[in-house]
């Protein structure tokens, strides 16, 4: 599966809540590799510390199963970010490497602040585009100005409750978005 509608390369599911994203996605991405689908990327596993106000942040590679720390423990009172960026960098490297024309869709957590500020899964998308694979991934409601400005009308998006709360109808829908469209059938035929 490739590519569908090339005018919306990447579709952006737009969220309020951090949590509840992070086990949609985590729950959408288990029933699109359940059902063959190739993926590749990166999803954020939080871990909640008992004594700590911020928990820690894991990326899970969906082409290997690797778990990638990138949080930095900054103590038990900590409020500001506590993204270590070099290991996020090298969790995007990791990931990119795993990226192929085999490839069916990229999935990444989150356009945060490092995307926002030009760093981030800027180069995994960047890749994706090269290899004509789509790209699934979260947007904060927040950083959603920001992230129109970088997708250049190239994203499709779509708010988190409109996809509902049972992960096989979101998967199948965000699939279906997938999916060629009669129109470009004929042009490749």
């Amino acid at each position: 599966m490739q590519i569908a509608d090339r005018s919306y390369p990447i579709s952006a599911i737009v969220y309020s809540d951090g949590v509840q994203f992070e086990a949609f996605l985590q729950e959408v991405t288990v029933v699109m590799a359940d059902d063959g689908m190739r993926l590749a990327g990166l999803i954020q596993r939080s871990q909640p510390k008992p004594d700590r106000l911020k928990c820690d942040m894991h990326l899970l590679d969906l082409a290997t199963g690797v778990l990638h720390g990138i949080s930095d423990d900054r103590g038990p009172h900590a409020r500001g970010c506590v993204l270590n960026t070099d290991r996020l960098l090298r969790a995007c490297a990791t990931a990119e490497a795993g990226l192929s024309g085999q490839t069916d869709l990229l999935v990444l957590c989150k356009f945060g602040k490092a995307e926002v500020e030009g760093g981030g899964f800027r180069a995994l998308i960047a890749k994706a585009f090269e290899l004509s694979i789509p790209v699934l991934i979260g947007v904060p409601l927040v950083n959603l100005p920001p992230f129109r400005e970088f997708s250049g009308g190239f994203a499709r998006v779509i708010e988190l409750p409109e996809l509902g709360s049972d992960p096989l109808a979101a998967a199948e829908r965000l699939r279906s978005d997938l999916r060629p469209t009669c129109e470009e059938m004929v042009g490749a035929a």
